[in-house]
């Protein structure tokens, strides 16, 4: 009986293992001990952000817009000469992958990718080398010629460069949706019953 429960203890504690070794947390970036435990190299299945929703490989996110820090400059041949104009770039994002960067340069994604769905590739644990400052999450997306990068996950996030669809919903958020649903319900759009139904939801979210 013993020998029982220890082969089941041990099959819980390796499926765990398991699960836990799949996952890349945002919330773990700066915990140490948990990634020691990962190489630079180590790709993972799913990815868990702060606010619990979870992504995969073959899912999508969105392309936001770019955060506006970074700018170069494009020109146009023409008959009569050329024009100059200014670009607007991603910051945290680039066309390409590190590999090609490190021979190149960094080939910043320009801003008309701004608003396409891509599909995460893989999912990686970028491990800074200077003391103090903590790792970051890199996210690969498939892309028609050339891969796009996402340099790093949590400031492309926090600048909307980039998009978690399953995100949760901010207080602002569910206030302007609660608005929204009244003026609905005024116009006659709604019943009070799915009005009702819909508030229950939102002011949970609210602060």
């Amino acid at each position: 009986m013993k020998k029982i429960l220890a082969i089941t203890s041990l099959f819980i504690a390796v499926t765990l293992n398991a699960q836990d070794s799949d996952t890349l947390f945002m919330s773990k970036l700066m915990d140490k001990e948990w990634t020691q435990d990962f190489s630079a190299q180590t790709q993972f299945k799913f990815i868990k952000f702060e606010d619990g929703s979870v992504l995969g490989i073959g899912d999508k996110m969105r392309i936001g817009s770019p955060s506006g820090t970074n700018q170069s400059t494009s020109t146009q041949a023409g008959l009569f000469g050329s024009s100059t104009t200014r670009v607007n770039n991603f910051t945290y994002i680039m066309l390409g992958r590190m590999g090609m960067a490190m021979m190149g340069g960094v080939n910043y994604l320009p801003e008309n990718f701004k608003g396409r769905d891509v599909e995460i590739e893989n999912i990686k644990l970028y491990k800074s080398k200077k003391e103090g400052k903590p790792h970051g999450a890199s996210i690969i997306f498939n892309n028609t010629g050339a891969d796009i990068s996402v340099l790093d996950l949590a400031f492309a996030l926090q600048y909307g460069e980039v998009i978690n669809p399953k995100a949760a919903m901010t207080s602002d958020q569910a206030l302007a949706e609660l608005k929204k649903a009244k003026d609905k319900l005024d116009l006659g759009l709604l019943t009070q019953l799915q009005y009702d139904s819909i508030k229950s939801i939102l002011v949970k979210l609210i602060k």
